[in-house]
């Protein structure tokens, strides 16, 4: 279905660069590939900031949604890893001690997590051989990410290259020898997620990851339909038949597409 782009609120905050790539795709393609995710109570959309701030660029009325329950249990909420490539550990820390931010070294990696849970550390920071307790004594999630976000410009700057993967991944990353460090971030919740949303702020980008039952690809809805010439009831119409036209090949979690997705696939063809 589609719903009014003006009435989505997004969570996490827009990369010119990815938005500007995403705007030229889409006029070229003139349709829109992938619905966004969206909660189905708040309209706060959780996946696909960049298209939703694509079809606002463009001035598109509608965007396809797929409309979740976020309070069920089956959606999932997860952290992404910050994987620190390209340099010595030295400088890493020397990075955080420039930007003001504490390591202390930790025993055990669950003793960890405890302190990210209770909002007593803004990460853990994963290297070769030792484990370290970022402190923070702010206890609010959207100043934690905020410093995130500083710590990543601080690691940039310093030459270093950051990816992002699931918590593990990026732990195993580090573990391989493939990466130098990763930063391990808590995890927001669902209740953080609206309250941040529904405010008019944004997380810093890839904040939240997260993992639904199942999510539909390749809806390749026309841009015409989009611009608001008709009514939303119409365009729902077109699109609902324009999909029973489709078939759908399901695709297992793990398969890897533009990226890695942790849930099963609808693909509309």
């Amino acid at each position: 279905m589609v719903e009014e782009v003006d009435k989505l609120h997004i969570h996490e905050e827009i990369i010119p660069g990815i938005l500007n790539w995403l705007v030229e795709k889409i006029r070229r393609d003139n349709f829109f590939k992938d619905p966004v995710i969206v909660d189905e109570k708040t309209l706060v959309v959780l996946d696909g900031m960049h298209r939703m701030a694509a079809a606002r660029e463009i001035a598109l009325k509608y965007i396809p949604v797929c409309l979740v329950d976020y309070d069920n249990d089956s959606i999932e909420l997860h952290a992404w890893g910050r994987v620190i490539e390209g340099g010595e550990l030295k400088n890493i820390l020397e990075a955080f001690n420039r930007g003001g931010f504490k390591l202390s070294p930790i025993e055990g990696f669950d003793a960890g997590l405890r302190l990210l849970n209770a909002r007593k550390a803004l990460g853990l920071l994963v290297t070769p051989r030792d484990l370290y307790v970022i402190e923070d004594s702010s206890g609010d999630i959207k100043k934690i990410y905020d410093h995130i976000k500083e710590i990543e410009m601080l690691l940039l700057e310093k030459g270093f290259k950051i990816n992002y993967m699931t918590e593990q991944d990026s732990i195993q990353a580090v573990k391989s020898g493939k990466a130098t460090a990763s930063l391990i971030p808590p995890v927001i919740t669902k209740r953080e997620v609206r309250e941040v949303a529904l405010r008019g702020e944004v997380f810093a980008h890839k904040a939240t990851r997260h993992v639904i039952p199942a999510r539909p690809l390749n809806v390749n809805i026309p841009l015409e339909w989009l611009k608001g010439g008709m009514s939303k009831e119409e365009v729902n119409s077109r699109v609902k038949w324009l999909l029973s036209t489709k078939s759908i090949r399901k695709l297992p979690p793990g398969t890897v597409l533009d990226r890695r997705y942790d849930e099963e696939l609808f693909v509309f063809e």
